[in-house]
C-alpha cells in the first residue's frame, strides 16, 4: 500500500478528487505479473472520488519510492 498517494485530478472537471480506500484486487494475469504485491498477493488499486461532480475514478497504487 501506499505511504502517501499523489493527488489525482478529477479527469471531468479537474478538481483535485478525495483518496476514499485501496482495494487487493487478485489476479493471475501475466501482464499483471510486475505489478503484483508478492505478500499481498494482488494488485492494490486506489479509489479516488470527486467532491464537485462526484467522479468515481481508480488507478493502480504506487509502492514507496
Amino acid at each position: 500500500m501506499t505511504a502517501t498517494t499523489r493527488p489525482m485530478p478529477c479527469p471531468r472537471c479537474g478538481t483535485a478528487m478525495n483518496h476514499h480506500a485501496d482495494k487487493l484486487v487478485e489476479t493471475s494475469s501475466r501482464r499483471d505479473a510486475p505489478d503484483i504485491d508478492a505478500a499481498l498477493g494482488g494488485i492494490v488499486e486506489e479509489t479516488h472520488a470527486c467532491p464537485t461532480c462526484g467522479n468515481v475514478e481508480f488507478r493502480r497504487a504506487r509502492g514507496p519510492a
